[in-house]
């Protein structure tokens, strides 16, 4: 088999997902880190592998995946062992709903205030930070509730749940260290 080579961008989440699974799936590839600052992700190659100029990419041979949760998904076929998208019908569903409640509700919400604070922008912003971060708290509470009657997000077992949520939560994490949001205006 080809070995996999990953382009990415350091602080990307999705990225670190994917980066992530490979890990986990013990999955051996080459890092292709592209300069941001440089546009690389941008250039006349990157963008024949994404014409969005998005990260992840993953190239295996000929074949070209992107958007991250597509690149688990071909990475669980690839490599079965361990299962990050389930076992059997009812488990692969409810690990696809927890991704998508994530990606469609929390994801949203956790860029709002993150990207807010990478890019100085916080001042500018602070209603609808504001709101973002009810968002994140309810999300929170119930992920605070599941984790609080296991060690996964679903079940017994390091899932993509895990996988898609831990990044975009250290992301914040980060972005929270780097500046202190001021009170909302009500």
């Amino acid at each position: 088999m080809t070995k996999p080579e990953l382009f990415w961008i350091s602080g990307s989440p999705p990225a670190w997902r994917v980066m992530l699974a490979l890990e986990v799936k013990e999955i051996d590839y080459i890092s292709r880190q592209l300069d941001a600052a440089a546009n690389e992700h941008k250039s006349a190659d990157f963008l024949n592998l994404n014409p969005r100029g998005q990260v992840p990419v993953l190239r295996v041979g000929d074949a070209i995946v992107r958007e991250s949760l597509a690149i688990i998904a071909y990475l669980d076929r690839l490599q079965p062992t361990p299962p990050l998208l389930g076992i059997d019908p009812i488990s692969t569903a409810a690990i696809w709903q927890w991704l998508m409640d994530f990606e469609h509700n929390l994801c949203p919400a956790l860029a709002t205030v993150a990207q807010a604070i990478f890019r100085d922008r916080v001042e500018d912003r602070v209603d609808e930070i504001a709101a973002a971060i009810e968002i994140v708290m309810a999300e929170i509470q119930q992920i605070d509730s599941r984790l609080s009657q296991q060690q996964y997000l679903y079940e017994g077992s390091l899932s993509a749940t895990d996988i898609t949520f831990y990044p975009s939560w250290q992301w914040l994490r980060r972005a929270l260290t780097k500046n202190k949001i001021p009170s909302a205006r009500h």
